[in-house]
């Protein structure tokens, strides 16, 4: 059943309507911190069950050569910060980066709620993968070297809890990575907008992804805060793979060099505990 909740942020209850979704689901934006979500949200069996073999087989059979390339992007900018360390990958997925990391001499751990993809991690790359959601697992206190979040908070029916718990586990001189889908990603639904003639949905129980957070830098910001992190470094995400798409990279990387704002698919942070 869906499951009706409070601002994640702030703990509020009074917000306003963004965008309907299929019946009962709709976007709301919560009046005292600005924090916009999907609400209600689907409960954790339907949330499991949405992340079946399906979801991941495109990815398998037909992107690998290409999604590689852009794993190793993101592997080669977490090197400029730390080299070497224990890393865990928080939605792990089928653990492509991990494996990358693990080549490059990163131990490696990782999360991940779809059975199908953690075992695919475990049995085809020989990964140490946890099923489940990261606070299950009980990792020991000041574990980590490096966590990362790629395209994972934002599926999370509790990104606070989270990051709580992320503040845990790493290590004092520890480093936080999230991506995250980019609320303000105008290029994007303004070129949507002119081919489809509609506005670009935040969420559809329809949609392959689930996005119950929709995330400005400010209410990333804000959260990363209150979970007791300082970002070091904001980027954009270049995470497209279709070369049609591409130009959508390509300008917000133009823009963010002249404004230093983020009009882009998604957004990337480095974080250290405050």
């Amino acid at each position: 059943m869906p499951e009706y909740v409070i601002c994640n942020l702030c703990g509020q209850n009074r917000t306003q309507l963004i965008q309907k979704a299929e019946s009962p689901y709709q976007v709301v934006k919560c009046l005292n911190c600005g924090l916009v979500y999907t609400n209600p949200q689907p409960d954790r069996e339907h949330i499991i069950r949405h992340y079946h073999e399906s979801y991941y087989r495109d990815w398998i059979d037909n992107q690998m050569d290409r999604r590689i390339p852009m794993w190793q992007r993101r592997l080669n900018d977490l090197q400029n910060h730390k080299q070497k360390g224990r890393v865990l990958d928080v939605g792990c997925g089928i653990g492509t980066f991990l494996l990358l990391a693990k080549e490059s001499g990163y131990e490696v751990w990782g999360t991940e709620i779809s059975d199908f993809g953690s075992r695919y991690a475990e049995e085809n790359l020989a990964l140490d993968v946890y099923k489940g959601d990261l606070k299950e697992a009980q990792f020991p206190s000041a574990h980590f070297d490096i966590i990362t979040l790629w395209h994972t908070l934002e599926h999370v029916p509790d990104p606070k809890a989270t990051l709580k718990e992320i503040h845990r586990i790493l290590k004092e001189d520890g480093l936080l990575v999230i991506a995250v889908p980019n609320l303000h990603n105008f290029i994007t639904k303004i070129l949507y907008f002119l081919a489809k003639g509609k506005r670009l949905k935040l969420f559809s129980p329809q949609s392959k992804e689930w996005h119950f957070f929709h995330f400005s830098i400010t209410t990333l910001s804000t959260l990363l805060k209150k979970a007791g992190f300082d970002i070091i470094q904001k980027d954009l995400d270049l995470s497209q793979i279709e070369p049609s798409k591409k130009t959508i990279d390509y300008l917000a990387r133009f823009f963010f060099i002249l404004t230093r704002k983020n009009f882009g698919e998604a957004m990337k942070v480095y974080a250290v505990k405050s």
